[in-house]
């Protein structure tokens, strides 16, 4: 089956923001979790012991899981979930000029359209509730065209702007709002605040071009140098009124920054090969942190897929099973789960290959793989593939 995918790697284009994407697709079927006390350093060794799982209390086995579409229709893309049940996909229907966006409910096998488009579309984005879906696509003169949808599917804001890529970031404070970013042909960029919501667009002289909310009115952004390239940056906060910033931490490597908490990765002081995952609440106060090992590539540092379950208050993410130089590194990764709150960490999976992950609201599915193809049960540890 013929797939096609649409989205646009802004961060492939920019030094400040290069993300390395191991390619493999060979994946291991061991299941091993740690029966150990939590631990906050993963180079240490964890006692492993068989998982007993029961298939009693499943609604659904991944089993089952594989998206209704006929021998004529091609899937085009996987975008990620609407909800704990629903995933959002691109269909491409035989005969029709444009692929259409698809909803699918994993528990009833239903797959109803969520929005036909009137035009082709490049990129698709799911706000962090899933009530709002963002598409956009570009012109042949340099103007991207936005348009964002409520979680029926229906347009509710539509707008254009001169933009050759965007890059944006969804306000989980204040729904249907965004942070857009559009970059120009010679990568100078212009910011903008999009409310669909008031069906609104506010231009922004913003110091950064890539920021995340971390309330209704300010943004986070690393502070990289652009005129020298640097491995670190300090993290900076700036409301959306006010002129001055506020410096948070120094040598920050990336960090992500969700309703109720915050994520940063420094690399240790003491081993510069390795790497620490702090967590803080949402006043900034530190609750947690976890050391791994770090690959780091020539101009920056690689940073393993992860997405993180809100609810459950958890990280999950691909840890390397060595510190090295990511052109060296041959290694698989180790699948993990780890808890800010509490502290406890868990080995998955291991043997496992680096690719995107994007996990449903409720954290007992994630999509899995350089194009989602996959989904793996987080129960049970299985994986399967969706068509």
């Amino acid at each position: 089956m013929e797939i096609k995918v649409f989205n646009v790697a802004l961060t492939q284009l920019l030094p400040i923001c290069k993300i390395v994407s191991i390619v493999l697709l060979c994946i291991s079927t061991t299941l091993l979790i740690s029966a150990c006390e939590p631990s906050n350093d993963l180079s240490k060794p964890m006692a492993d012991t068989e998982k007993e799982h029961s298939q009693s209390n499943q609604k659904t086995s991944i089993s089952t899981f594989e998206i209704p579409v006929s021998e004529k229709d091609k899937i085009e893309a996987i975008y990620g979930w609407l909800d704990s049940n629903t995933i959002l996909y691109a269909e491409k229907k035989d005969g029709t000029d444009f692929p259409q966006l698809m909803e699918w409910n994993v528990e009833t096998n239903a797959s109803t359209i969520y929005y036909q488009p009137a035009s082709d579309f490049t990129e698709v984005s799911i706000s962090p509730s899933g009530m709002h879906v963002m598409i956009s696509s570009f012109t042949s003169s340099g103007k991207a065209s936005i348009t964002i949808l409520d979680r029926t599917g229906n347009p509710q804001y539509s707008l254009v702007i001169p933009a050759y890529e965007l890059a944006f970031d969804w306000n989980a404070y204040q729904e249907g709002m965004l942070f857009v970013t559009s970059f120009y042909e010679d990568w100078t960029y212009s910011s903008y605040v999009i409310n669909a919501e008031e069906q609104t667009v506010r231009s922004l002289d913003f110091p950064q071009p890539f920021a995340q909310w971390d309330s209704e009115n300010g943004l986070m952004f690393l502070d990289w140098n652009r005129n020298e390239p640097a491995l670190t940056a300090p993290l900076e906060r700036k409301a959306l009124n006010d002129v001055a910033e506020e410096n948070l931490m120094l040598d920050v490597i990336h960090f992500k920054k969700v309703k109720t908490a915050l994520m940063t990765i420094q690399v240790e002081t003491e081993k510069q090969d390795r790497g620490t995952y702090a967590f803080y609440d949402d006043t900034n106060k530190p609750i947690h942190s976890f050391s791994v090992p770090l690959l780091k590539s020539f101009s920056d540092w690689v940073i393993p897929a992860y997405d993180i379950i809100e609810k459950d208050k958890e990280l999950v993410t691909f840890v390397p099973i060595e510190s090295k130089d990511a052109d060296q590194y041959e290694s698989k990764f180790t699948l993990t789960k780890m808890n800010w709150e509490t502290g406890a960490q868990e080995e998955l999976m291991k043997d496992m290959e680096n690719e995107p992950l994007s996990c449903s609201l409720d954290g007992n599915l994630c999509l899995y793989g350089n194009q989602f193809e996959k989904i793996i049960d987080m129960k049970t540890h299985q994986i399967k593939n969706l068509f």
